[in-house]
């Protein structure tokens, strides 16, 4: 058996994905082209700055810093920026686009009347080389690794009874009431102080926090040596295509029912940066598993493990199904509440054609690897069964000893309260769709072909391609028309200055033939003046050979009365044309 085996796979996004990175797109480092079809952002370094012609735009940057307060200066670089946009927006490390609800909020933040300081977009994991999005192994191995270990932990509970007990305790001591407004809210039993409140808080914050220690080494079989994934090596996933789809958008927080979060109904909101959904085969990436069959079960001369048991190790049928075991009625349970959310939603529509489509069926027979990923995935994606979620509630007020007293209510239970959506709209989004969801499979699947990204990725590719033939076709008329310059030149070096006066009047004719497109200039022009001249030239010159005067009139009478309105036969007799052919005529033996 080999030590390791290795497993090259994609990764295919099912929905919006966004990882943090800690780094956000601020206004002072990026510009707005909000003038196309769609918004773009483009994002700037330091050495945007300092290009040639941005003396003006520092100039204005140094005005900006004048203004008296933050807000002010911060609204004030932005505009500066955004006047100079046409010069910076080139110099762009990365361009992303912003949806349409976004780009509109956007516009309204320019009125000094609305915060401009909530336009900062907090930016997903990127390659610091190419600016392009990725996905760190550190991110998927820790969605495998909650797979894994809560199907280790079958059947077991991850909070003892007795803590158990406390919990329900706890959250008995707070009940909902009915507001005057028929809304509901969130009190403390008068019975409860809020000393004795907030140290049952605390107590069971300090219980679960030791649970969750001790679960991991109890449920995998002990410490690192020891640990099964310790074999699992996730390398990052970074982009099969150039033009990964990405946008902002706007992270939404609603209920169960669907109403707008406590944060949202105060006008508190975020914008991120995600990577598109649907999008087949986006991502490439290496997990190696190592076999450690040979160390199983050792120790060192103290005793301690050096490697997990044998019975522990890590098959990868074995890990496939944990992970589809655990992720699939999640994902199933997002479907249902997105139906009952918005039941015209596309993006179910499109899930559900692409599970019917054979994506399920690969899932269930261990085919492709269903996993969620990244931020705002809900919490109960990233916990074992039966943990134990706090859960902040609203604030109550009440009076005690004549004084207010403010107190911020929870609730520790196994189910969040509101979820987590990507939308293009605070208000009224056109679609809702859960973060983080994505497939890992071997390449060209038959479902891939059914995702919306696959036909935006073969219009984007067949756009590439006529780019590229077109300039393949400039290209090759570029070469064409300079070796035709170059011989030109060649055999205009070769001419006599007879020849070359003869040439030019030529190539001034030819020229202004395309400029007339069959029309005629008048009489007296500038091509019936150089034609006076040529034979001028020709009669004159005691050096042009008899050849050469019948050249100059033979291109005279071709040229001449296609584009000047004469009479030919009377421009024949003022320019002498018989008298230079004549001359030509009496030369020959």
């Amino acid at each position: 058996m080999k030590f390791f085996e290795n497993r090259e796979l994609v990764v295919s996004t099912l929905s919006p994905v966004h990882i943090g990175c800690g780094e956000d797109y601020e206004p002072t480092n990026y510009v707005i082209d909000d003038k196309g079809v769609v918004g773009v952002l483009h994002a700037l370094d330091a050495a945007a700055f300092s290009r040639d012609g941005t003396e003006s735009l520092r100039n204005d940057l140094m005005k900006a810093l004048g203004e008296e307060d933050a807000v002010g200066q911060l609204r004030a670089v932005h505009a500066a920026l955004q006047r100079h946009r046409g010069l910076l927006a080139p110099a762009a490390v990365t361009r992303v686009r912003l949806c349409n609800g976004v780009l509109a909020h956007y516009r309204q933040t320019q009125d000094a009347r609305n915060d401009f300081n909530r336009n900062g977009i907090e930016r997903t994991a990127y390659d610091l080389v190419s600016q392009l999005p990725y996905l760190p192994g550190s991110s998927l191995k820790g969605a495998i690794r909650t797979a894994w270990l809560c199907a280790q932990g079958a059947g077991r509970s991850p909070v003892p009874r007795a803590l158990t007990a406390q919990i329900d305790a706890f959250n008995r001591m707070i009940e909902e009431v009915e507001l005057a407004n028929g809304k509901t809210s969130w009190k403390l039993r008068a019975s409860v102080s809020k000393k004795n409140y907030e140290q049952a808080r605390k107590d069971i914050e300090k219980q679960l926090k030791s649970a969750a220690e001790r679960m991991e080494p109890e449920w995998l079989g002990g410490d690192f040596q020891s640990d099964p994934l310790r074999a699992l090596k996730i390398g990052d996933a970074h982009p099969c295509d150039a033009d990964i789809e990405r946008e902002v958008r706007f992270c939404l927080n609603r209920s169960r029912s669907g109403r707008r979060s406590q944060a949202q109904s105060r006008n508190l909101y975020t914008r991120l940066e995600y990577i598109g959904e649907q999008q087949p085969a986006a991502f490439g990436l290496t997990i190696t598993l190592q076999h450690l069959e040979q160390i199983a079960g050792r120790t060192d001369h103290e005793g301690k493990p050096l490697a997990p048991q044998r019975e522990r190790l890590i098959e990868w049928p074995k890990l496939v199904q944990a992970c589809n075991d655990y992720y699939l009625p999640r994902l199933d349970h997002d479907l249902r509440l997105i139906r009952a959310l918005k039941p015209d939603s596309a993006w179910l529509a499109h899930m559900s054609e692409l599970l019917a489509a054979g994506l399920r069926d690969e899932i269930r027979a261990g085919e492709t690897v269903l996993l969620r990923v990244g931020k705002h995935g809900g919490a109960d994606s990233n916990t074992a069964d039966g943990r134990q979620i706090k859960i902040m509630l609203n604030e109550d007020r009440r009076m005690n000893n004549g004084r207010e007293e403010k107190i911020r209510l929870y609730m520790f239970d196994s189910a969040p309260r509101t979820n987590w959506y990507c939308g293009d709209n605070l208000d009224s989004p056109a679609d809702l769709m859960p973060h983080g969801w994505i497939v890992l499979s071997n390449p060209e699947r038959a479902w891939q072909t059914r995702m919306p990204g696959h036909s935006r990725r073969i219009q984007r590719l067949h756009r590439a391609e006529e780019a590229s033939r077109r300039r393949a076709e400039e290209a090759e008329e570029a070469r064409q028309a300079a070796e035709q310059a170059a011989a030109s030149a060649a055999a205009l070096a070769a001419m006599t200055p007879n020849q070359r006066l003869i040439e030019e009047f030529k190539s001034s004719c030819a020229a202004r033939a395309e400029q007339l497109m069959g029309n005629k200039e008048n009489a007296n022009a500038v091509l019936h003046n150089k034609a006076r001249e040529l034979a001028k030239a020709a009669h004159e010159g005691a050096d042009w050979t008899i050849a050469e005067k019948s050249a100059a009139a033979d291109a005279i009478e071709e040229w001449l009365p296609k584009l000047v309105k004469i009479d030919l036969k009377d421009e024949r007799k003022k320019l002498k044309l018989a008298a230079l052919r004549s001359g030509c005529a009496a030369a020959k033996p």
